[in-house]
């Protein structure tokens, strides 16, 4: 250390010095000896040793009077700096001498004032050892005080009764800025700006001698410090106040951050209070407890919770309601947060819901801090809800003691999104029986056909039996072509009904191949008549597809009109129309229907599929809507583009049947 601590009687605010300022003298002293050069050391030794020495022989060879031998004393107390070995070593020097000397002295002359001086020196030299040591102990003690002070963190000041800083720890210096030669010295109030009560600090020392609180000071560069500062009123012996001695931990950054975290936690009570869904803390302890008792594979427990339903509804009793705000209160129909605080909503799940609930729990066991999915309630009142549940393991609570479930009423969702496609599906067989209605002359001919065959098989079978010698086997052969151009007729009629027939059909598998030959067997008429060439083909062995049969062989049929209203103008050229099949990434079947047609103007290939946007005088603009909003909802997508060539080319792919189906 190259600072001097020691500072006079006078400098710790006069009066005889108080035990506190003993601790920092002693530590001062304690310091400057503890610099002291060997040589030092060496001399108190000898000067001691000389002084014993020096008694002994004249306490020994004289015939001076009196008890010389308690000038041992003096040697002891030269010594006693260097350490406990060197004062004891000094004691049993000077108490041998001492008994030496007595021998020398008087020999087996023992008189009785002879041996009351030898005790007397004994028990001087005894006692002052011992007060000696006992002082060192208590000095060390206090130096280690000292010594803790000064390297605390907090701030010591020592100040007198005019409030004049005496004393400045390395805290002190570290926390304000000044050096102790810079503060020591100083009207406390001036150097720091102090800002406190006066009024309730002396109201405390009057009362208690001492003061705890809060202060603002100001550092050396002009920044606020706030304070949690405890002030000790120092006294005299006669108990006038002559100084303060204050200890003080610089608090501003707890209160920011403790200021930080009440503003944090009003943000969230009042979003929590005033958000406009359900949204309520629960304790999931025992749900834990219950979902941790399943041992074995982790990818497995889904379905274990799937095949053990009493576990799901355990785990649900185990979820308790710690507090709701009023939006759960309206969703459950509750009337008050008292009545879900303290619950659980077993029985509140509609059991269609376990599956979803298995399936979030499951994500939550995993290990994942939040899950969400769709279940079914009933509320307090009876009502069924449809809500997006949504669960989240506050980051503090891996024990799942504190875990935040929202939920997002999403019934009129659902009601509309089920009255959309009711009205969805009403449109697309409306589009259905409009374009049998445009494809009513081609239907016609594709039935007419196979009847006047009919006819006119049932005609020469008849004239083959009026014969003199019925021809039988001429008439089995008449007959065979009606039943052929029957069945032909009903597969036309069949198709008809298809597309006519109003309810909806379930998703299941399918051959392309098949339906694409359907459509084709509505057209063919239609595009015999236009002088189009109707191709098919197949990039190989499709594989099944799954879907509506129905929608999609209806969005075929419309694809291929559009085509050949597309080239009705078209005479420079042949007129053709083609429909390729083929595999398409992520497990789809890829449709193409390309035309010869003159194509789509460039401002229109992003407008093809709005509603009631036509490029034809005679159209409605649905058409393409309908044929995208049936491929979407089977999974799919539909895209439309020019040709290299002319022409344009419609592509839409649906699903594959998958492989476990």
């Amino acid at each position: 250390m190259t600072r001097s601590r020691q500072h006079s009687n006078a400098d710790l605010g006069g009066g005889r010095p108080t035990s506190t300022d003993r601790l920092f003298i002693y530590y001062a002293v304690a310091d400057q000896l503890s610099r002291e050069p060997r040589m030092k050391s060496q001399l108190r030794v000898i000067g001691a040793l000389a002084l014993s020495l020096a008694v002994f022989m004249i306490d020994a060879f004289t015939t001076v009077n009196g008890a010389i031998a308690v000038v041992y004393i003096v040697a002891i107390f030269l010594v006693a700096p260097l350490g406990l070995r060197a004062i004891i070593a000094a004691a049993i020097v000077a108490i041998a001498f001492t008994l030496l000397a007595f021998g020398l002295q008087h020999g087996e002359q023992l008189n009785s004032s002879a041996l009351i001086r030898l005790v007397v020196c004994i028990v001087a030299i005894s006692l002052t050892t011992v007060l000696i040591l006992r002082d060192r102990a208590t000095r060390t003690s206090l130096v280690e005080q000292a010594r803790i002070l000064e390297l605390s963190h907090d701030t010591v000041i020592i100040r007198d009764k005019d409030d004049v800083i005496v004393y400045w720890n390395d805290g002190a210096e570290k926390l304000y800025g000044w050096m102790r030669s810079e503060a020591v010295g100083k009207h406390c109030e001036s150097l720091l700006k102090c800002r406190f009560s006066s009024e309730e600090v002396q109201a405390a020392f009057d009362l208690e001698g001492h003061w705890t609180g809060q202060l603002i000071r100001t550092r050396r560069d002009g920044a606020s410090l706030t304070l949690a500062s405890r002030w000790l009123q120092r006294k005299d012996d006669g108990g006038r106040p002559v100084g303060v001695i204050e200890s003080s931990a610089d608090v501003t950054a707890q209160l920011q951050h403790d200021e930080a975290r009440r503003a944090s936690e009003q943000r969230y009570r009042t979003i929590f209070e005033t958000a406009g869904f359900a949204t309520w803390e629960s304790n999931w302890l025992d749900t834990k407890r219950v979902l941790d008792q399943y041992t074995g594979d982790i990818s497995q427990f889904e379905d274990w919770l799937l095949a053990n339903p009493q576990v799901t509804q355990a785990a649900i009793r185990g979820a308790i309601i710690r507090n709701a705000n009023p939006a759960a209160v309206r969703l459950f129909q509750a009337g008050s947060n008292e009545k879900l605080s303290g619950t659980n909503l077993c029985g509140r799940y509609l059991p269609e819901s376990f599956p979803a609930i298995a399936q979030l729990l499951a994500t939550l066991r995993k290990g994942e801090m939040g899950a969400e999915n769709e279940v079914r309630l009933k509320s307090l009142a009876g009502e069924v809800v449809d809500v997006v549940l949504r669960v989240n393991i506050l980051p503090d609570s891996r024990d799942w003691a504190h875990v935040l479930v929202m939920a997002f009423d999403v019934t009129e969702r659902n009601l509309s999104r089920a009255r959309i496609e009711q009205t969805s599906a009403e449109l697309a067989h409306a589009a259905r029986v409009s374009l049998l209605g445009q494809l009513s002359a081609s239907i016609a001919h594709e039935v007419n056909q196979p009847l006047t065959a009919i006819l006119n098989y049932a005609r020469s079978g008849e004239r083959w039996l009026l014969r003199e010698e019925p021809d039988l086997t001429e008439v089995s052969s008449s007959l065979q072509r009606i039943v052929t151009n029957g069945n032909r007729a009903a597969e036309v009629i069949k198709r008809v009904k298809a597309l006519a027939k109003k309810t909806v059909t379930p998703a299941a598998s399918f051959s392309l191949p098949e339906i694409v030959e359907d459509a084709l067997g509505l057209v063919r008429h239609e595009a015999k008549l236009q002088g189009v060439k109707l191709k098919q083909s197949s990039e190989g062995t499709l594989p099944l597809a799954f879907g509506d049969r129905v929608q999609v062989q209806q969005v075929l049929v419309n694809l291929i009109v559009n085509g050949l209203h597309a080239m009705r103008d078209v005479t420079d050229r042949k007129r053709e129309l083609r429909i390729l099949l083929g595999v398409a990434p992520a497990g789809m079947l890829r449709v193409e229907v390309r035309d010869v047609g003159m194509g789509f103007a460039q401002e229109a290939i992003g407008k093809v599929f709005d509603p009631f946007f036509t490029t034809k005088a005679e159209g409605m603009g649905m058409g393409l809507s309908i044929c995208r909003s049936i491929i979407e909802t089977q999974g799919g997508h539909i895209i439309v583009r020019n040709n290299e060539g002319p022409g344009a080319t419609v592509t839409f792919t649906v699903p594959a049947t998958p492989e476990n189906t």
